[in-house]
């Protein structure tokens, strides 16, 4: 017998495969590509979450400051003014989000400073108003600002 035919024979010989090590790796292969995925995806849609929430903030106090500049110029208006309300209705939530406005000063400035804590996101609003503005918190939904002629002052009430 000739021994170097022998081992060429094998060496030529195809081998056989397992299906099941063949449906294993194919199925780690799958799992590490679907989770590749969904983290990727899932900051993706944290990530346009906050930017949806930092962007409706804004709108909520810009329009929550037109109000207060609205109720100044009412009470500027009349001479002796001793009531002004201003009704202002906003969202009670943000993109899901509950939303906190505080109304605080820095100086001789006044502002609106919108926050949610799921995502954590806070916007701030400079109100330009002659009559001042009283400094505090309420959470978002309807509010209403109101002239207090003792202070002299306005105040955002929930």
């Amino acid at each position: 017998m000739d021994s170097g035919r022998r081992y060429g024979s094998l060496a030529s010989a195809s081998r056989g495969q397992s299906t099941t090590l063949e449906y294993t790796l194919a199925l780690a292969i799958a799992s590490l590509v679907v989770t590749g995925l969904f983290v990727a995806a899932g900051d993706f849609v944290t990530q346009q979450r906050t930017e949806v929430v930092r962007t409706e903030l804004g709108v909520v106090g810009q329009q929550l400051a037109g109000d207060v500049v609205a109720a100044d110029r009412l009470v500027r208006a009349g001479e002796r003014t001793q009531t002004v309300a201003v009704n202002a209705s906003l969202p009670p939530t943000i993109a899901g989000s509950h939303y906190n406005v505080a109304v605080t000063h820095a100086g001789s400035e006044q502002w609106l400073n919108l926050s949610t804590s799921n995502p954590s996101v806070s916007v701030a609003v400079r109100i330009e108003t002659e009559t001042t503005v009283a400094t505090g918190a309420v959470s978002g939904g309807d509010v209403s600002i109101v002239y207090d002629p003792g202070g002299p002052h306005l105040e955002v009430r929930a």
